[in-house]
């Protein structure tokens, strides 16, 4: 290497001497190239050139192993609550506890509804009579009771004092002999569809009488006054 460096310092010291005596002489050929020097240092690292554009999506890749596990982060924010579970099971039964303090007791509840009748009981001891209460008021008139059986005849009241003569009446035909028939009744009295009466009285206390038409006479006021009534054929 180093005897070819030196061989061509000589030729060109002679170009150089030649040229410097005569005239320019044409160029000769090329010579043969030399063997390559050795390399120069490395040169200062040049500027980062722009990126190129991104190539395609390459293939997913196979999973690779599974890493260590990690430490625990840190705890996160609460979330909100979130919807009310279904209830469970009913769990079994706790031991009977000690008995609470009394409690205050509270008001008193609405009128149950009327339980349904117990069965009779045994008949108690007569009661002492309560107060008499006031009358009540008088019923509507009832209707006619059927005539009773004639009573005894009550005794022969005083003699009235003798009223004035009343004018002779006219004649009448014959008479027939009719008797009279006395009916006693209580409280009313009557004499058949074949007779008329021809006198009523009361027999009793505070009574009223009161005639009914021509047959029959009811006495008011004394519930045991009795109607009497004397009946004569017609």
């Amino acid at each position: 290497m180093r005897i070819q460096i030196a061989g061509v310092a000589v030729v060109t010291l002679l170009a150089l001497a030649g040229c410097a005596k005569g005239d320019k002489g044409d160029q000769g050929p090329p010579g043969q190239q030399g063997a390559a020097g050795p390399p120069g240092p490395s040169g200062p690292k040049g500027e980062t050139g722009p990126a190129g554009p991104p190539g395609p999506k390459g293939e997913v890749g196979a999973q690779g192993p599974a890493g260590p596990k990690g430490d625990p982060g840190a705890a996160g924010v609460a979330g909100l609550q979130g919807p009310k579970g279904d209830a469970g099971p009913p769990g079994p039964a706790g031991p009977k506890g000690d008995p609470g303090a009394a409690g205050v007791a509270g008001l008193q509840g609405p009128k149950g509804d009327a339980g349904p009748p117990g069965p009779a009981g045994a008949q108690g001891a007569k009661g002492d009579p309560g107060p008499a209460g006031p009358p009540g008021q008088p019923g509507p008139k009832g209707d006619a009771g059927l005539i009773g059986v004639a009573g005894p005849q009550g005794p022969k009241g005083d003699s009235g004092p003798q009223g004035p003569a009343g004018p002779p009446g006219p004649q009448g035909p014959a008479a027939q002999g009719a008797g009279l028939r006395v009916v006693v009744g209580q409280a009313k009295a009557a004499c058949d569809e074949a007779e008329i009466m021809v006198s009523a009285y009361c027999a009793g206390d505070n009574a009223t009488l009161h005639v009914d038409g021509m047959t029959g006479a009811h006495c008011e006021g004394d519930p045991n006054a009795k109607a009497v009534v004397s009946c004569a054929a017609k």
